[in-house]
């Protein structure tokens, strides 16, 4: 009776014109179980076991249950039980990837919304370990909230994933930790978190999105946007209805939705809800980003008060210029970027054209090119202050976030004969992407910093040095790695930063050093110190490694020692 029951609806799909892995009637699977339990009657136990109809007419059963998968496909393929009651239209929908308003919104908003805002970028390049979180002064629960989750989420992957001191990096082992702004007004702010993890027995992403009020104190949840219990139960009934539509999604997984799938509801521009769900939850070919639509109409009148300020918050958003709480937005912001003292630095550039090319030929010369990872972050202005005061040109290898956050002080790099090259835009391994994924981070960044400066970066450097063929391919500029890693990342001590930089550098080294590290930059002005004592040149990586040419495709971890000799060419990563 099962394969009978399954092949007709099977048939019948396709006869009637309809998607038998797309038309809810159609997504039904019946186990053997349940096929049964199509010519089960509730009746009284007998003897200690069930009561079932006699085989005659469980033979009659089965042909009522083709008949009623007919009357569905006719009726134009019925809701799945618990659909919601009421119109059908306008109907939900089901995105492998967010439509244009989601993806917007997945982007997130301008942090300069937010005028207290700081993102707090966190490494650990050992572990392949990446995030980057919110602070906010006028609203600590949003400081705490962030702090609380980053600091679990670590603990969690490193436990899973233990290293042993001087472990190599295991392959394919990761954490990337991202925030971004779905929603800001004087009322309300939302932020939604990506956490990628992978291990060696799964990988995936997971979505949660936090919400605040002005006085709060505690993070608010997804169902906290909603009036009372039979509202929640009625939204959680139009995202299985919507969901069901899906051919990926397991119409068993869809049916028993747990609160907890729930946890990053957000809205769109248009005010339509958007339901992020982590990866593989709904099934094994879901892995996402699986983003369930319920119409604006639908989700309205469901709404909390409190849903309703969210809503707005996302579809109107409004800086928080005017702070609710007691505290008003500091002064010393401007443009989301807090207004340094002169002790501090400063993002602008410089009022004089930006200086002329040099004629230096390392090949000849004791050079070394400093570089920093990850910014530009809030100290960026008081290291260009350093390098400027000290004429010493750098390499700055942004990531695409902070870059957008902080253009001015891109500016300021190019003014200053400073080299910007490209660090991608979610600090992700690339070796572990597919090729589009690997393309859209370079060039994403790209047209941030093009948007700065005029012209996108002509080199990149991979998140922890992950590279391989495919990756250096796509880059469609030179690789550039390191030979003196001050591991910054991991010490957070200026004197290891110094001792580092100038007793391990030789000609021709190129060094990494992150400037989001206040360690870090206090220790600039004694590197730059001790490598001029030893006779060093600073330059940029395309002065270093200029003399032989730069090509696009090729990765390089430093240059050869100056030499006379006409042969003389770049070394190249064994990588």
């Amino acid at each position: 009776m099962f394969r009978m029951i399954q092949a007709s609806r099977m048939f019948l799909c396709r006869t009637m014109g309809y998607h038998p892995e797309r038309s809810p009637i159609c997504l039904i699977t019946l186990s053997n179980d349940s096929a049964e339990r199509f010519c089960e009657f509730d009746m009284p136990q007998k003897n200690g076991e069930d009561y079932r109809m006699p085989f005659a007419i469980g033979r009659k059963c089965s042909l009522f249950a083709i008949w009623i998968i007919i009357m569905g496909l006719v009726t134009g393929c019925a809701p799945l039980p618990g659909s919601p009651k009421g119109p059908q239209t306008p109907t939900n929908q089901v995105s492998r990837y967010p439509s244009d308003a989601g993806h917007q919104k997945t982007d997130a908003l301008s942090l300069l919304l937010v005028p207290d805002l700081e993102a707090v970028t966190q490494s650990d390049e050992h572990r392949h370990i990446f995030i980057r979180h919110f602070a906010v002064t006028s609203l600590p629960e949003i400081s705490r909230a962030q702090s609380e989750f980053v600091t679990a989420a670590t603990a969690a992957f490193t436990a899973e994933n233990k290293q042993a001191p001087g472990q190599e990096a295991i392959p394919g082992v990761e954490l990337n930790i991202r925030s971004h702004l779905t929603a800001v007004s004087s009322k309300v702010v939302g932020i939604r978190i990506n956490t990628f993890s992978s291990s060696l027995s799964d990988s995936g992403t997971q979505y949660r999105t936090q919400w605040f009020g002005p006085r709060d104190s505690a993070v608010r949840g997804s169902e906290d946007l909603f009036g009372t219990d039979d509202d929640w139960t009625e939204f959680k009934e139009f995202v299985i209805q919507a969901a069901s539509a899906d051919s990926r999604v397991a119409i068993g997984n869809i049916l028993d939705l747990d609160d907890e799938w729930l946890d990053s509801v957000n809205f769109d521009f248009e005010g339509n809800a958007l339901i992020e769900f982590d990866d593989n939850v709904l099934g094994p070919g879901s892995t996402g980003p699986l983003v369930v639509t319920v119409n604006a109409a639908r989700v309205a009148p469901l709404l909390s008060t409190f849903g309703v300020l969210a809503r707005e918050a996302s579809t109107t958003p409004s800086p928080r210029v005017q702070l609710d709480t007691s505290q008003q937005a500091d002064p010393q912001q401007e443009d989301g970027v807090p207004t340094p003292d002169a002790g501090e630095g400063s993002p602008e550039p410089p009022e004089e054209q930006s200086s002329p090319p040099r004629n230096i030929n390392c090949a000849k010369t004791k050079c070394v090119a400093l570089t920093f990872d990850d910014g530009p972050g809030p100290g960026t202005g008081k290291l260009l202050d350093m390098l400027k005061a000290a004429q010493a040109p750098s390499t700055f290898f942004v990531t695409g976030p902070n870059a957008k956050l902080r253009p001015k002080f891109l500016k300021r790099m190019a003014a200053e004969g400073h080299e910007i090259g490209n660090h991608t835009w979610s600090h992700r391994s690339l070796t572990a992407l597919p090729a589009p994924t690997i393309q859209r981070e370079i060039d994403r960044t790209n047209a941030v910093i093009a948007q700065a400066v005029d012209h996108p970066a002509t080199l990149l450097r991979p998140p922890y040095g992950a590279r391989n063929s495919i990756t250096d391919r796509l880059a469609r500029t030179p690789v550039i790695l390191w030979d003196v890693d001050t591991l910054d990342w991991k010490h957070r001590n200026t004197a290891k930063v110094i001792d580092s930089a100038v007793n391990q550098s030789s000609p021709g080294s190129i060094v990494l050093m992150h400037d989001i590290h206040s360690s870090t930059i206090a220790a600039v002005p004694k590197v730059l110190e001790g490598l001029r004592a030893k006779g060093y040149t600073f330059v940029t990586v395309s002065e270093l490694l200029g003399p032989v040419g730069l090509k696009a495709g090729e990765s390089y971890t430093r240059a050869l020692r100056p030499t006379t000799s006409p042969g003389n060419k770049v070394a190249k990563t064994l990588r």
